[in-house]
């Protein structure tokens, strides 16, 4: 039967008063139980107190003498014989011996009298003195069973008590047992869905729907666990998850990242992406002391052939030269329009012997490859510049200064050259 944390909560109460009462209850049985031992045991000890008084009276006294008063015995008797009378409960052993007390106590009376008898009679002393010694055996007698009664009644209240401390203890301990694992179960069952529940709202606001399962049922927590589950169905069917989210913003954000630092005409790194790559560069050239080279190239005649052929073949111009530029570099190479007609190639770990090789690849292949617009072949050239970083320049922008003074001295020369800046 599922029962709801409420009603867990009840039975432990209730279970805790019901083990709370079976252990008061004990208690006070054992008390009274212990209690009726004590009494046997102090009435058993009285009447062995009694019986070897009147045992201590009859050998102290002469009761033969002309002067002696039977009063005192008679006075003993009578609370002996009372005592008798108010005898405590007793077990079925404890009543035979307490019969024969009885009995006995009954024939010392009989000797009394008639020792009391013979004493007016003035009997022969034999007569007196066998009664007498009768007398004193059947006190003995008495005194004997009293002893044997106080030793049967004292192992007893040893065996009461050590029998009823076992039974308070047993139910002492049976009530803890299952208390305290009626506790643990009502803890575990509130810790265990309380985190179940908490960690479904953690993945809920990371965007990760998961309906809530209780590893412990419980109607509280079960209506809690609905109605979680249902608002997940809901949003789950409305919502883009968290993580997809991130997924589409990462992929957009590395579309836009590589939208700002490509040419949208030639798809080549632009101005922007080759200053970022230009001052690591620079910075690693300072720090460690590895140089680059750069080269600066420009096309010679780039407004001509826009004037003659059209802006859009003009375009296709600069496409071409991508190409022929991307083919001929290395792959560690880094190619990048610097604006208009002109491009830039840093060379990273390059001399300016690497450059130039570079250059003259680049210039080779593009005296091999023309151009075709309405069957006629158009040759493109480039004037290049080429500057080798060096501790000299103060940042990256002067070495591009340096590759831009060589490529405009190119042009001066007479177009589709390369010059090089050397060091002054």
């Amino acid at each position: 039967m599922k029962l709801s944390l409420q009603q867990h909560i009840y039975f432990f109460i209730l279970s805790s008063c019901l083990f709370f009462v079976v252990l008061v209850s004990s208690i006070l049985w054992s008390i009274h139980v212990v209690d009726v031992a004590i009494e046997r045991e102090r009435y058993a000890h009285k009447v062995e107190n009694h019986s070897n008084v009147l045992k201590q009276f009859i050998r102290s006294e002469n009761i033969y003498a002309k002067d002696h008063n039977i009063d005192q015995w008679l006075l003993l008797e009578a609370k002996f014989n009372e005592l008798l009378t108010r005898t405590p409960s007793l077990s079925a052993e404890q009543k035979t011996i307490q019969y024969s007390i009885e009995s006995q106590n009954k024939n010392v009376l009989k000797l009394f009298n008639v020792i009391h008898e013979n004493k007016l009679k003035k009997a022969d002393d034999r007569i007196k003195q066998h009664l007498k010694l009768r007398l004193i055996m059947q006190l003995e007698a008495i005194s004997s069973d009293a002893k044997q009664l106080f030793n049967i009644v004292q192992k007893d209240l040893h065996r009461v008590i050590k029998r009823q401390v076992t039974l308070v203890l047993s139910i002492l301990s049976l009530s803890l047992i299952i208390l305290i694992f009626g506790a643990f179960k009502l803890v575990k069952i509130f810790s265990t869905s309380l985190n179940e529940v908490k960690l479904a709202f953690t993945k809920n606001r990371c965007g990760n729907y998961q309906n809530i399962k209780l590893s412990n049922k419980s109607e509280e927590f079960e209506s809690i666990a609905n109605a979680f589950n249902e608002m997940n169905t809901e949003l789950s069917a409305t919502t883009v998850s968290l993580e997809s989210m991130r997924k589409i913003v990462a992929e957009r954000t590395e579309v836009l990242e590589q939208l700002s630092k490509t040419d949208p005409l030639t798809k080549v790194a632009n101005r922007r992406a080759l200053f970022e790559k230009g001052h690591d560069e620079f910075t690693r050239l300072q720090r460690s002391g590895s140089s680059f080279s750069l080269i600066l190239l420009d096309c010679d005649l780039f407004k001509d052939i826009n004037d003659k052929y059209g802006h859009l073949f003009g375009d296709e111009v600069l496409q071409h030269i991508c190409f022929v530029c991307n083919e001929e570099i290395r792959s560690i190479d880094f190619f990048a329009r610097y604006g208009g007609e002109e491009f830039i190639i840093l060379l990273p770990e390059s001399e300016l012997s690497g450059a130039i090789a570079t250059a003259e690849r680049i210039q080779s292949s593009l005296a091999k490859q023309t151009i075709t617009l309405e069957g006629v072949d158009v040759y493109v050239t480039l004037s290049i510049g080429i500057c080798q970083a060096e501790k000299r320049h103060g940042c990256f922008e002067d070495v591009i200064k340096d590759a831009d003074a060589a490529m405009y001295k190119a042009k001066e020369n007479g177009r589709n050259r390369i010059e090089v800046c050397h060091n002054e």
